[in-house]
């Protein structure tokens, strides 16, 4: 059994400005712009805030579809833009193309944990903290499709897994990788993590990094000593950058009653 710990959501490179937890540990998932055509009929003007008025655009000055893509500031096209649900924490469905990530989630079975963090700013000022949001458990071995699978074989997963962000691409477009030239002509696999119960977006943030050496984040001590993480290195196991997938050797009970502490104490 294992959990494995995966960075996404709206961060610097996407949205500005990026969302903040306030000093009781509540927060706003904001997904990441979807660059490409999709099914998906979430917009940023359709989502409503958690806690506050208002969608989660009146929260927004611009998002950047794409990491090289121009910012969309006008309030009216932000409200309309499509969001990349990815992860979808109603219906519990991951989906990811990053090489590191698709390795580390392939190789997850039936009862194992998904988590996911990102980048934060804190209550008491604009630096960021890396934050645990959300978590679901595996509901069975997750499948990799591969850029040589027929056209059929893919459709039939992703047919399988229709609130699966990837799956919208594909329903839009029947490709998975239309959407961005740089893979057009090296196309990468895809994986698809689907979800059950325990799981879901949690109530308040748990707070993942401690320190920071130059740009980068780390994993608190505390955080460590419980999930046991196996990435690591001179200042502790790596949280910054590209926001790493992190294989941890921590039981999913564990893992589950210390995020259920950790959002506790944030409410008292």
């Amino acid at each position: 059994m294992t959990v494995v710990l995966c960075g996404v959501g709206a961060d610097t490179g996407n949205v500005r400005p990026v969302p903040r937890v306030d000093d009781t540990g509540r927060f706003e998932y904001v997904p990441i712009p979807e660059k490409g055509d999709t099914t998906e009929t979430a917009t940023y003007g359709s989502l409503a805030r958690r806690h506050g008025d208002g969608s989660l655009a009146s929260m927004l000055d611009g998002i950047r579809p794409g990491s090289t893509g121009d910012w969309v500031t006008d309030a009216a096209d932000v409200e309309a833009h499509a969001v990349h649900r990815d992860p979808n924490l109603d219906a519990l469905t991951y989906g990811e193309h990053r090489p590191p990530y698709v390795a580390a989630l392939a190789d997850l079975d039936t009862g194992d944990v998904v988590a996911f963090y990102g980048g934060f700013r804190g209550p008491e000022n604009d630096l960021k903290h890396r934050y645990c949001f959300g978590y679901f458990t595996v509901a069975e071995p997750p499948t990799v499709l591969d850029p040589g699978m027929s056209d059929d074989a893919v459709a039939a997963v992703l047919e399988s897994h229709p609130e699966n962000a990837h799956a919208r691409r594909y329903a839009a477009h029947g490709s998975l990788y239309y959407h961005d030239p740089e893979f057009t002509d090296r196309p990468e696999s895809v994986v698809v993590v689907p979800g059950r119960e325990p799981g879901g977006l949690l109530d308040r943030a748990v707070r993942l990094s401690d320190h920071r050496v130059g740009p980068n984040y780390y994993m608190a001590d505390d955080v460590a000593r419980v999930l046991d993480p196996a990435r690591g290195g001179a200042h502790g196991t790596h949280l910054g950058g590209f926001k790493p997938a992190v294989e941890c050797d921590v039981d999913p009970d564990r893992f589950r009653a210390f995020v259920a502490s950790r959002v506790a104490d944030a409410t008292e």
